[in-house]
């Protein structure tokens, strides 16, 4: 009897244990779908979201908002405790699992693409976290663009002394040239200086079937000739592109580059 009493108890703890894990984890599911959102469609916009560490994000709020909430749930509830007990535990885990939260959702927001940049004929993303650390408001990124990032050109100045002024605020104050706010000008305004450096697209299909398909996919959608647009490389955090412009600077399209970083 007392064998079966034990096995009863077990059973019905568990049973409890799920049930409280399943309440935390459709909870927790909601939070997820919301900040979601804002990873894919503001935070990490295509195609900056498998580019340029949206999956990544993504990842790490599930794993703390689906994974690490219920979990300590699943291990810690114990209905045969008191209320007192329970409310403790249970408010225990929330705090835990919101301030791991926070941590993960302000890291992600902090590495979003600000910026895009144009340096050299090569096209870089900008984390807003280089923004912020030189005191400089993503407000004031708005006067070169009004995409989203906003699309740069940082001039390459002919004089030495800010060919010098570069070279020392790259050295001393550890600044790339894509980071250096002074360089900035507009890059539709710039777009002949831009493309003077853009890709030969006819050259980068002729041995890759798959990124000709993607292009022949987006012509046939746009209804155009490629000739029609720019190809402009893009050196994102995690996956390279090329991004296809048209004459007046706008982005029309993406194509997957035959390389990773």
């Amino acid at each position: 009897m007392d064998a079966t009493m034990t096995m009863t108890k077990k059973t019905s703890l568990i049973k409890s244990k799920f049930k409280a894990a399943g309440v935390h984890l459709g909870i927790s599911s909601i939070v997820f779908l919301i900040l979601s959102y804002f990873i894919i469609f503001q935070w990490y916009p295509f195609p900056y979201f498998t580019a340029d560490g949206g999956w990544q994000g993504i990842r790490v709020v599930a794993l703390i908002d689906l994974v690490l909430g219920p979990l300590l749930t699943l291990i810690i509830f114990n209905h045969h405790k008191s209320r007192c007990e329970i409310r403790f535990d249970l408010g225990t885990i929330a705090l835990v699992q919101v301030c791991v939260l926070a941590w993960g959702v302000y890291t992600v927001y902090d590495e979003r693409p600000a910026a895009v940049i144009h340096w050299d004929g090569e096209l870089y993303t900008m984390p807003s976290k280089s923004f912020k650390e030189q005191g400089v408001s993503l407000n004031e990124l708005k006067q070169f663009s009004d995409q989203k990032p906003p699309l740069i050109h940082a001039y390459r100045p002919a004089d030495p002394e800010l060919l010098h002024e570069i070279l020392r605020l790259s050295t001393e104050e550890s600044l790339a040239p894509i980071e250096q706010l002074h360089l900035y000008r507009s890059f539709k305004e710039s777009r002949d200086v831009v493309f003077m450096y853009q890709l030969n697209i006819d050259k980068i299909i002729l041995y890759n079937d798959t990124m000709k398909a993607e292009l022949n996919i987006f012509l046939a959608e746009s209804e155009s000739e490629k000739d029609e647009f720019v190809y402009m490389p893009l050196n994102a955090r995690y996956h390279n592109v090329i991004l296809i412009f048209s004459k007046e600077g706008d982005v029309k399209g993406t194509l997957n580059a035959p390389y990773k970083n």
